[in-house]
C-alpha cells in the first residue's frame, strides 16, 4: 500500500511540475475585444507614431494566411516603435477569430469591429491594412501580400517617422 502511494505522489507531482512548466513558458493569450466605430476613431486620434491597423476575418483565407507574417513583422518592428493592431469584421462576433489568432500565435491587440467598420473606414478589401501615423490613415493596402513585401513596406513606413 505504501509502494502505491508514493507512486501516485511521484506521477501526482511529475503531472503537476509538467502543467506548471507548460504553463510557465506559454506566451499571453489574446483574447478579442469590442470596438465600435467611435473607438476606432479614438484609437487612430490617440495614436502618436506608428501603426499599422489590420483589418481581417475569419472566413479570409488571404487574412488566414499573412497572420503568421504579421505576428513576425510585429515582433521585429516593435522595438523601433510600431504598434500593430487588428479589428475583425465577422458578422458572427469576437468568437469567430479566436481559434485562428490563436494558432497564429497573435501577440497584438484584436477588436472585433463589425461590419459597420468596413462601411465607416472604407474597408472594400481584406486583409487591408491601414497606416496610421500621429493620428491620421496615410495609407491603405488591401489584399493579400508576401512577408517581403510587408516588411519593405512597414520598415519604409517607420523610416519616414
Amino acid at each position: 500500500m505504501q509502494r502505491r502511494y508514493s507512486w501516485l505522489l511521484i506521477c501526482a507531482f511529475l503531472i503537476s511540475l509538467f502543467f506548471h512548466a507548460s504553463a510557465a513558458g506559454a506566451e499571453p493569450k489574446i483574447v478579442v475585444g469590442t470596438i465600435d466605430s467611435a473607438g476606432i476613431e479614438m484609437l487612430i486620434k490617440a495614436n502618436k507614431g506608428a501603426t499599422v491597423i489590420v483589418a481581417m476575418t475569419a472566413w479570409c483565407v488571404p487574412c488566414r494566411e499573412e497572420l503568421p507574417a504579421l505576428v513576425r513583422l510585429c515582433n521585429k518592428y516593435r522595438s523601433k516603435g510600431l504598434k500593430m493592431v487588428g479589428i475583425t469584421l465577422d458578422l458572427n462576433g469576437p468568437s469567430a477569430i479566436q481559434p485562428i489568432l490563436d494558432k497564429a500565435r497573435v501577440n497584438f491587440p484584436v477588436y472585433w469591429a463589425g461590419e459597420e467598420a468596413a462601411h465607416d473606414y472604407n474597408i472594400f478589401a481584406i486583409p487591408m491594412l491601414m497606416f496610421v501615423r500621429d493620428g491620421k490613415i496615410i495609407e491603405k493596402v488591401a489584399g493579400w501580400k508576401s512577408e517581403g513585401f510587408l516588411d519593405q513596406k512597414i520598415g519604409s513606413f517607420l523610416k519616414k517617422e
